[in-house]
Order: C-alpha cells, then structure tokens, then sequence
C-alpha cells in the first residue's frame, strides 16, 4: 500500500466502482471510525481510504466521527489526503455535473468537535487556516480533471449543519457570504486534517442547483439526472489522479 496517499469518499462511495483489496477495522483514541481502512487498488497502486458516511452510506453528515476518520488515516501513514463531496451550486458558471476543487470555505456547521486539543492538559494547537486547502494538492486535482477530460473550476466551499437541505434564505446568504457551492462535510475535515499535518483538498462534483436556484424546483429529481454523471467524472479524475499522486510524491 503507498501510505502517504489516502481518500476520503462520500455518499457516492458505492458507485465510484473502487477495487476494494482488504479492510481493516481500525481503532483509535477518539472512537471507529465512518469504515474500516479500505486498501484499495489503483493499478498499479494501493492506497488507503475510508467510506465516509460508512460502506452502506448510513452515517449522516453531523454524525460522523471526523476525528476518527482523519486519525485513523494518519496512523496508517497518510499525509496527502483527497475528500471527494457531492455540492449544491450557487453559481450559473458551476453546473450540475461538474466538477470543482474549491480554495477556500465559510463554516456554518456547530457542535462537531473540530480539534483534536479536547483540554486535557496537551498543548493546543492554534493552525493556520488562511488557507484551508493545500494549493499544491489543488492543482493536481486540477490537472488530473483535465486530463480525464474534464472540466474543473475552483470557488468557496460553505459547510452546512444538515442533514436537511438548506432554504432558499439560507442560500441567499451564502451567495451574499461568497459560497460558489454548498456541502455539509468539508468542516471539520479540512481542518483536522490541518492540526495532523496533512495535505488536504477536496474535489467536488455539483448534483443539484442550491434551493432556490435552477428551473427543476425538485432537488431529488435533479440528484437523479446529474449523479451519475459527476460520479463517473469523480471515477475518472481519481484513475488519473492516485497513480500520479503515488508515482510524484
């Protein structure tokens, strides 16, 4: 397995079609993890990675165990992680179906434990977030979308409580805040993966137009028309992407 590389996936996990090796449940100081650590095959690569919302996609965002996930990925090695996210989008130029690796994000979520420092007499840890997303990770992301011959923009990700979807309201205020898409698992990830010293990016593809956005009023619909579609973009950027992260560290 190259260690150094890890992923993180998300409700799509199941239709990503990864070649699952060998699963290793794996404890650590703050509880399970979403999954076990999955050795997945990316010819001719192995890398480790963990189902986010669980295998069976049954884990909703609020109530995912961050910390586990990100430490369990540490311990086995990794140190340049990849969250792949399903987004609603708020901007006409982001179209369902597309992809996006965002640079920057707005944190709405509350009561995620969002440190690894719970006060129990260890040194807190003050990280620079400035910029939430490593930039040199971004631009592989980047290149290896265009290299599946996809397209892929950049924008600000805003992290939602969820599970429920957002109001129309709501999303008007994340456009006046800036958001150019939304999710609810960006935070705390980014920035645990932070105070661990990790690289961390997340390539992100739009499956529905934000509330009150686009022609289609029914946002389920409009997950069934556009998933497949950005699931077999995200399958196709990560067969470029992972055995050019492992073979160029």
């Amino acid at each position: 397995m190259t260690r150094a590389v890890g992923l993180i996936t998300g409700s799509a996990h199941a239709r990503l079609g990864l070649e699952i090796v060998s699963r290793s449940p794996t404890k650590t100081p703050f509880g399970p993890p979403s999954s076990p650590i999955l050795e997945v095959a990316f010819h001719p690569h192995r890398i480790a990675c963990i189902a986010r919302h669980g295998e069976g996609s049954t884990i909703p965002p609020h109530a995912i165990n961050y910390r586990a996930n990100l430490w369990a990925l540490h311990q086995h090695g990794v140190r340049r992680c990849v969250g792949v996210s399903a987004v609603g989008t708020l901007d006409p130029g982001f179209p369902p179906g597309e992809l996006a690796v965002p640079e920057q994000l707005l944190d709405y979520t509350w009561g995620r434990a969002h440190t690894f420092c719970d006060g129990d007499g260890g040194e807190v840890v003050h990280v620079d977030f400035t910029a939430p997303f490593d930039p040199g990770l971004r631009g592989r992301v980047a290149a290896a979308a265009e290299a599946a011959g996809c397209s892929i923009r950049g924008g600000v990700y805003g992290a939602t409580q969820g599970p429920r979807l957002e109001t129309a309201a709501e999303i008007d205020r994340l456009q006046r805040d800036g958001c150019t898409m939304v999710g609810m698992t960006g935070m705390p990830e980014a920035a645990l993966a932070r105070e661990l010293g990790m690289a961390y990016a997340i390539c992100a593809t739009a499956v529905n137009h934000a509330a009150g956005r686009g022609e289609e009023p029914d946002i389920h619909r409009q997950l069934e028309r556009y998933l497949g579609t950005g699931v077999e973009r995200l399958a196709a950027t990560l067969q470029h992407l992972i055995p050019d992260l492992c073979a160029n560290p």
